[in-house]
């Protein structure tokens, strides 16, 4: 078997004072075959490095439009009533002047005024106030389907609300049926992944939904307050057309 190609150094005192017995150098050939070894290794794991990365990376971030709101979104964590027997939410109740006040403070506030700074970069162009200067007429889309919901809400009960009778009045069909597909658009749009789970129920002995989980949702309360801040000031007259020098946006109809 041929000899390892190490050299023995003879037991003689070193000058700094250790008194090992034996001392191994590597040989000139084997330093000149371990350094390629070592810039191989570095190489393979240097690609390796650059390939996870941008494996991680590959995935597109996702589109993101302009609103002047969007520096207030927030999320929190909120489990919803479950909306039968006795855990119910104080908007199930009974049609009145305060249920219909309830729903109204949602949104009712919901046109707004935003800068010219602000209406240039909306994904779409809008349009300036009449009476006043500087400012563009906007409404967040949340405060848009609150009201279809609510408008809804009102054609459930044609009783007490006859004007959104949908089976005689034909304005209430009309706007009730653009309320429910805009609803299911934003509803599919919005995508709620957060999961219901079924659960052992030892009273009915099989397997239940249950419905009361907890969601990944954004903090209405600050959007709502932005809507408060900035709701219109006058009445806006929608037979004026105001010119303006705002370019309409390229990539958007």
């Amino acid at each position: 078997m041929p000899a390892a190609n190490y050299e023995i150094v003879p037991n003689e005192a070193p000058e700094d004072g250790h008194d090992d017995k034996y001392l191994s150098r590597p040989q000139p050939q084997r330093r000149r075959l371990l350094v390629p070894s070592l810039i191989a290794i570095i190489c393979i794991q240097s690609v390796a490095l650059v390939v996870t990365l941008l494996g991680r990376q590959s995935k597109p971030a996702a589109p993101r439009i302009y609103s002047p709101a969007q520096h207030l979104v927030e999320e929190t964590i909120k489990v919803y009533p479950l909306g039968f027997g006795t855990d119910l939410s104080p908007f199930q109740v009974p049609s009145s002047p305060d249920l219909d006040k309830a729903w109204e403070d949602l949104y009712n506030f919901g046109i707004s005024r935003i800068s010219k700074d602000e209406a240039a970069r909306l994904p779409n162009k809008t349009s300036p106030i009449p009476g006043d200067p500087g400012f563009y007429i906007a409404e967040l889309d949340v405060f848009h389907e609150l009201h279809c919901l609510n408008m809804i809400r009102k054609a459930l009960d044609p009783d007490y609300y006859p004007d959104w009778n949908i089976k005689t009045v034909e304005r209430a069909r009309e706007h009730v049926s653009h309320c429910v597909d805009w609803i299911r658009e934003s509803i599919m749009c919005h995508s709620d992944t957060s999961v219901i789970v079924w659960q052992w129920n030892e009273r009915v002995q099989q397997s239940t939904p249950k419905a009361r989980i907890p969601h990944t949702c954004r903090n209405f309360e600050p959007i709502r307050e932005w809507g408060r801040q900035n709701e219109i000031t006058v009445d806006y007259n929608d037979t004026i057309h105001l010119e303006d020098d705002l370019p309409v946006p390229p990539y958007v109809p």
